[in-house]
């Protein structure tokens, strides 16, 4: 087996024999990318492209990518973006037009990369070198062989290409510069050609057809010059003409074969600059001397030189391809040699790898080991404590969630006894010599709702005191059967009056125990209002009281019939703020676990068991003796008994069973009805009490009754509290809104929430009117008052004219279809004699009181008033148009008898049909 040190030297060994290997590959050379973006016609490109690649067989250190932008300065500078973004070294471009592309040369050029410009230069200087044809000296090498050829004397047409481009330009400038100095040589004739194919024979049939003298052609290429003879040739002018072009592109059908055949008489050689141009890209690249402006030579090809450079070009073709496939071979050579080569050194490599590998593979195992325990460990630990983190968040949340339920509520507590003790001192300054019975138990109820305050406040100081630590405890001894004997009697007129058997069960008649008498009241009241509050009539409340003498503790067991609770409001019972699902008097959420506090400072423990719908029980042990209590925490003196902090007593609810009289004894038929829903009975009572003088009144304690008699009655005006049991105000209001039966029924809401947000959310869901409480009564009146004028606004505004009813803004768009829908119906149905209710019932899909009341309410009148209304107008239409009898019109408009009719049109009217007929007709 290799030591550790062995095996790093093998590995060095088959280092440094891959780094020979790779150096010998690599040798010194370097190696370079060329960018080129070209343009220009076909035949140029293709001897530019023939020319390099030429050049590159003997540098097979670089290459070469191309891109072809036709002539296009957009898609051309996008190539050349495209060329930088490969990470060329060096960029070689023939521009298409110089202006256009000036400014991304240049952003090349100062990015640091190498620039060639080939054929154009650019109208900045931001380049490494140009290198093509002198364009102006083509230009004076053309007109000096004409005027040679002509004696100078002549008689020409110049076809130019862009003088936008310097090759245009400057082209035309060189052979004018000669020619003036010629007299009788003059230019009749000349244009710029940019298409060959839509330009140049409209252009020639001009000259041609116009009759003009010519002698000579000069074109800027080839090709167009070519084309020129076509053309001339079709008028009888090519064989009187001497054509002369510029570009001497060799090859099958191109200028040197059109001097060969006698097309052209001569042209100028432009030198493409391919293989120049690498040679000058190769030169930039290896840091050699180079010129910056390399201007090509040009020479004149006609027919004594033509047909010579044609077979030379010929022959250098030939030769590049016998160099071609012999580099082609060469390199399939090198090729083999170098994958032999490489074979036989990974066949040693992968030999001494195995030995290496083979030793290092036991150790990176036995690390290995080691890590994956180390990592698992760390993973374990991240995973506690991530868990840790998602319990801790979810706490918070619902701790965030449970203290805003609890100020809701809170909120809610103090203001639902502020409003009835307001009310009722109210009703006292307002009528001083009112009944001394009524009086008693106004202010009965106004006692009850400030003590009940005084608690809920109380209960709020206790608390904090609580969580500060200021909570003192004064423990005394005590006699607990007593103790608990006295908080009973607190309970016993609201068991009697539920019916519910409450019992104290325990064998010992006096047990001395001791406790701060002031703080365990408070616990039992808290734990036996619960009890009370969750056991339906005729159940069961008990109290156990056992000594556990092998523990020396005192166990009480408070055990319901009530509707018991679910193993998740278990686990959440004893936190401050908590709501369970079935509180429906929104409570503090205090009252538990301040008592769990109170017993805990006892040194005590309270556990609970509970089964749905089978019960509560709660369970609480409180060490006997005194010394687990600090000297500090000892009353040596026993507490009175009788001599607790007042506690609120139960809430018996003191106003039931008493009937509310209407004033003088006597009651009266009210017009409008009033559906209360609210889950308090003071606040019940009270507005029963205040509003039943003047409306007719249905109560509901929750949402889903509120929903059931609101569909049953249709009252005229619902007023609800938010915070209900089942659905809450806000669901209540959204329903009967959305529906046809109810949404014509204004609703009020009454709330403790206050803020803004809230009643925008009232608004949303179609309340008529929010108000909060503490509220005051007046101002409910004079709601409702101004909710039912308002609502006769409207009849009156529909008053007999149904048929001409538009959408009313303050209608809802329920509303506002359903007296769409009626009056279409009514239209279209009431010449029928056997026209019914029935029938409009179906239509509409309402039972007939419902309709009924849904008409009246909106419409001020009855269904059979509004089938008279229409029935009437349209006899009275009728009656105008004066083409119909008074029988006829009875029929049409849907009167079984014209006698009837008579009657119905004379009670509206005050006038007999026929008279009415005669006054208008005379």
């Amino acid at each position: 087996m290799f030591r550790f040190k062995e095996l790093h030297i093998w590995g060095l060994i088959v280092y440094l024999m891959f780094a020979a290997f790779s150096c010998e590959e690599r040798g010194n050379d370097k190696s370079f990318t060329i960018g080129f973006s070209q343009c220009g016609d076909d035949a140029w490109r293709q001897i530019m492209n023939s020319e390099m690649y030429r050049e590159l067989s003997f540098h097979p250190e670089v290459d070469i990518t191309i891109r072809v932008a036709d002539w296009n300065n957009e898609l051309q500078e996008k190539q050349i973006r495209e060329l930088v973004d490969l990470g060329i070294d060096l960029l070689i471009v023939s521009p298409n037009e110089s202006e256009a592309l000036t400014p991304v040369i240049e952003e090349v050029f100062n990015s640091g990369i190498p620039v060639i410009l080939i054929d154009r230069e650019t109208d900045s200087k931001s380049y490494t070198a140009f290198i093509g044809g002198d364009n102006y000296e083509i230009g004076r090498t053309a007109g000096e062989y004409i005027v040679n050829q002509l004696n100078g004397k002549g008689k020409i047409l110049e076809l130019q290409i862009s003088s936008k481009v310097s090759p245009g330009y400057l082209r035309s400038k060189g052979f004018r510069d000669v020619i003036q100095d010629y007299p009788e040589m003059e230019v009749v004739a000349e244009t710029e050609i940019m298409s060959i194919d839509i330009e140049l024979k409209p252009f020639l049939d001009s000259v041609f057809q116009s009759g003009q003298e010519l002698d000579v052609v000069y074109s800027h290429t080839d090709q167009i010059a070519e084309h020129t003879y076509i053309i001339a040739e079709g008028y009888g002018y090519a064989e009187n003409l001497f054509f002369v072009g510029v570009d001497g592109i060799p090859g099958t059908g191109r200028g040197i074969q059109a001097v060969e055949d006698g097309i052209l008489d001569a042209s100028m050689l432009y030198r493409t600059g391919g293989s120049e141009a690498i040679r000058l890209a190769i030169a930039i690249l290896n840091d050699l001397p180079f010129e910056k402006q390399n201007l090509l030579p040009t020479t004149v090809i006609d027919s004594s030189n033509a047909r010579i450079l044609h077979q030379q070009i010929k022959r250098v073709n030939s030769l590049q391809e016998n160099i071609d496939n012999q580099i082609q071979q060469l390199e399939q050579y090198n090729t083999l040699y170098r994958n032999q080569r490489l074979f036989i050194f990974i066949l040693i490599s992968s030999l001494l790898l195995a030995i290496i590998l083979g030793g290092n593979l036991w150790l990176s195992l036995k690390a290995k080991q080691r890590i994956n325990q180390d990592l698992s460990l760390k993973n374990k630990e991240v995973i506690e404590k991530q868990q840790q983190l998602m319990e801790m968040s979810e706490k918070i949340q619902e701790v965030t969630k449970a203290k805003m339920d609890f100020f809701t509520h809170i909120s809610h507590e103090f203001r639902t006894p502020l409003t009835l003790i307001l009310s009722f001192i109210e009703d006292l300054f307002d009528s001083p010599k009112k009944n001394k019975k009524e009086d008693i138990q106004a202010v009965g109820l106004i006692k009850q709702n400030a003590l009940r305050l005084l608690r809920l406040v109380n209960q709020l100081m206790d608390f904090r005191k609580m969580e500060s630590g200021q909570m003192k405890l004064r423990a005394s001894e005590n006699d607990l059967v007593a103790f608990l004997r006295g908080v009973m009697t607190s309970f016993e007129k609201l068991a009697e009056k539920k019916h519910i058997d409450f019992n104290l069960l325990t064998r010992s008649a006096h047990i001395p125990l001791w406790f701060d008498v002031n703080m365990m009241d408070k616990v039992f009241f808290n734990i036996l209002s619960n009890a009370y509050k969750f056991t339906p009539e005729n159940g069961k409340v008990t109290i156990s009281v056992s000594i556990d003498h092998f523990a020396n503790v005192v166990n009480i067991l408070v055990e319901d019939s009530g509707i018991g609770m679910s193993d998740q409001e278990m686990e959440h019972i004893f936190e401050a703020f908590y709501q369970g699902e079935h509180n429906v008097d929104f409570g503090t959420g205090l009252g538990l676990p301040f008592s769990k506090s109170l017993i805990e400072l006892h040194r005590g423990d309270i556990n609970v068991k509970s089964s749905k719908g089978k019960g509560t029980r709660f369970i609480i042990g409180l060490p006997m003796g005194k010394a687990h209590f600090t000297e500090d925490q000892l009353v040596q003196e026993a507490a009175d008994l009788n001599n607790k902090e007042e506690l609120v007593k139960p809430l018996e609810q003191s106003n039931e069973g008493v009937a509310f009289k209407e004033p003088n004894g006597q009651a009266r038929q009210k017009e409008q009805s009033l559906l209360l829903i609210e889950d308090n009975k003071d606040i019940l009572f009270l507005l029963r009490k205040k509003l039943g003088s003047t409306y007719t009144i249905l109560e509901a304690s929750d949402g889903d009754m509120g929903l059931e008699l609101a569909f049953e009655h249709i009252p005229d005006l619902i007023i609800s509290d938010i915070m209900l049991p089942g659905q809450d105000g806000l669901e209540i209001t959204k329903r009967l809104k959305s529906d046809l039966r109810t949404s014509h029924i204004p609703i009020i809401l009454l709330t403790a929430r206050s803020n803004i947000e809230k009643q925008i959310e009232g608004a949303r869901a179609g309340a008529d009117a929010y108000i909060t409480k503490p509220f005051n009564m007046e101002l409910l009146k004079e709601k409702i008052k101004n909710l039912f004028h308002n609502r006769q606004i409207l009849k009156e505004s529909f008053g007999n004219k149904l048929l001409s009813f538009d959408q009313q803004s303050n209608l809802s768009a329920i509303d506002q279809e359903f007296i769409k829908n009626f009056s279409s119906y009514l239209e279209s149905n009431y010449m029928r004699q056997d026209f019914q209710v029935t029938d409009l019932c179906q239509q509409l899909q309402l039972s007939r009181s419902q309709l009924y009341r849904k008409v009246k309410a909106l419409l001020g009148q009855s269904i059979s008033d509004c089938i008279q209304s229409i029935r009437l107008e349209k006899a009275e239409m009728l009656l105008l148009a004066g083409q119909l009898s008074i029988s006829e019109i009875a029929y049409q408009v849907g009167y079984t008898s014209p006698d009837y009719f008579s009657t119905v049109f004379k009670s509206k009217y005050n006038i007999a049909p026929s008279q009415y007929k005669k006054q208008k007709f005379g």
